[in-house]
């Protein structure tokens, strides 16, 4: 009995890492947005499931390069809202901009429900499981885990050697000091949505195929965007990493052994329990800057 428990509960940390590799590509493009532009781009959930209902109509082999393609069009929609309201900042408070974003999430909610409707739809998940340790592993769960650390090492790659990293991070530790030495600021901030939305648009296609999305999953993966930011996410792309395989983890696992559809609030009581603590900083989400 204890064996079969352990086997158990080794398919739920598989499916709970292959669940984390899907949120990590929630989160860090969230947290990337955060770091370099102060701003919460609500609207992230959006691009998933855009990405993932272009890939599901179009159908393969097609239908994910369709759907990173929408959800980048849709980054540039967010970034234009960015450089529009940010000149009416006013104290640097980027709420204004932050509910900008969040009625564009409504609104691909909106327009996702009207157009599909409700069902959950689906990809083709790649075929075949095979035995860990007794435990039935899915080649999809292994597709998603190496997609996410491939997408990942694309990332601190940029970050680190190219021309748009290193402006992206100068405007990370002072937009002001960015400009002063001559980096296009706002240019790298609007590009920085783009990117990252294509990095949540890889997350939405590989949720129609691992687990299915509907227009609800707009909000759905926002939450979980936001739970894996705020968790680690503040201190930088590969923190929201490891805090998202966390939280996908403990997602798996609370699905499995609390009572049904209570795993579905462990990311909101996450939120709850990090604002609570106090472990945010009183500026977090004011744009304070040096």
């Amino acid at each position: 009995m204890t064996i079969q428990l352990m086997i158990q509960l080794l398919e739920f940390l598989a499916n709970g890492i292959a669940l984390g590799a899907i949120y990590a590509l929630l989160a860090v493009p969230m947290s990337v947005v955060w770091v370099t532009t102060d701003v919460i781009d609500v609207s992230t959930g959006g691009y998933a499931v855009v990405a993932g209902m272009i890939a599901v109509t179009v159908g393969m082999p097609f239908g994910p390069i369709a759907g990173i393609l929408g959800a980048l069009a849709l980054g540039a929609v967010a970034g234009g809202i960015f450089l529009c309201f940010h000149k009416l900042r006013r104290q640097r408070d980027t709420m204004l901009i932050v509910l900008a974003t969040f009625a564009l999430m409504l609104a691909i909610e909106s327009g996702v429900l009207s157009t599909l409707g409700t069902d959950n739809r689906f990809l083709e998940p790649l075929p075949g499981t095979f035995m860990l340790s007794g435990a039935v592993v899915t080649y999809q769960a292994i597709f998603n885990l190496g997609v996410s650390i491939v997408v990942m090492l694309i990332l601190a790659a940029l970050l680190k050697f190219s021309k748009l990293g290193l402006q992206m991070r100068a405007s990370a530790i002072s937009d002001r000091a960015a400009m002063l030495v001559g980096v296009a600021v706002r240019r790298t901030q609007f590009l920085t949505f783009v990117f990252c939305a294509g990095i949540t648009g890889i997350a939405g296609v590989l949720a129609a195929l691992a687990i299915g999305i509907t227009y609800a999953s707009t909000f759905i993966f926002t939450t979980v965007a936001f739970s894996g930011t705020v968790l680690l996410g503040k201190a930088g792309p590969l923190p929201a990493f490891w805090g998202s395989m966390l939280l996908g983890v403990v997602t798996a696992v609370s699905d499995a052994y609390l009572p049904n559809g209570w795993a579905a609030g462990v990311p909101s009581l996450l939120i709850i329990l990090v604002l609570a603590s106090g472990r945010l900083p009183a500026t977090a989400f004011t744009g304070a800057r040096p």
